[in-house]
């Protein structure tokens, strides 16, 4: 039988504070932590990468639940995300970017093409619409210790639809 992936709980209970324990692992820190009456481990980049690595375990067995990416700044889930069964057999899969034509990574060239640094982004979102068949992008990049701006493309084609300064402290 093939090595199931299993959460590391021994390190976990030894090395944890204040509910997360982490470590140092290549250019990336790995945390681990509970949610939700799961365990969780992520594996997050040093920057200027943005894509994170998470894994989800069963809080009975220790066996992975669920593994794929997101986004640092929003926890926007992307890509394929594999969902396993408590014996750690694959159920399903799921395209997060399903209803967004570009992807991260295309639209990581069109901040780079705006001249827009990887290090100033604040937050990162995805809006889907089902109703108005309509899908975003929304970037806040912040420009001082209280303001930002606030950029929107459309998910199909990488165009900006709109652009606009924002009071921090009140989207916060």
């Amino acid at each position: 039988m093939k090595d199931r992936e299993k959460f590391d709980l021994v390190y976990y209970m030894t090395h944890r504070e204040y509910g997360t324990a982490s470590f140092r692992q290549d250019s990336s820190t790995i945390y681990l932590f509970e949610f939700n009456e799961e365990y969780v481990k992520q594996i997050v980049p040093d920057y200027p990468e943005m894509v994170c690595i998470q894994s989800n375990y069963y809080s009975d067995t220790l066996t992975i639940k669920t593994k794929g990416q997101f986004l640092k700044h929003g926890g926007v889930g992307i890509g394929e995300w594999e969902y396993y069964k408590e014996d750690g057999a694959l159920n399903h899969k799921k395209d997060k970017d399903e209803h967004f034509p570009i992807k991260w990574e295309q639209l990581e060239q069109i901040l780079k093409n705006r001249d827009i640094s990887l290090l100033t982004v604040d937050s990162i979102f995805r809006y889907y619409d089902e109703e108005k068949d309509l899908a975003t992008w929304s970037i806040i990049i912040k420009l001082t210790w209280d303001s930002g701006c606030l950029y929107v493309f459309d998910a199909r084609t990488g165009e900006l639809l709109s652009k606009e300064i924002i009071d921090m402290r009140k989207e916060m």
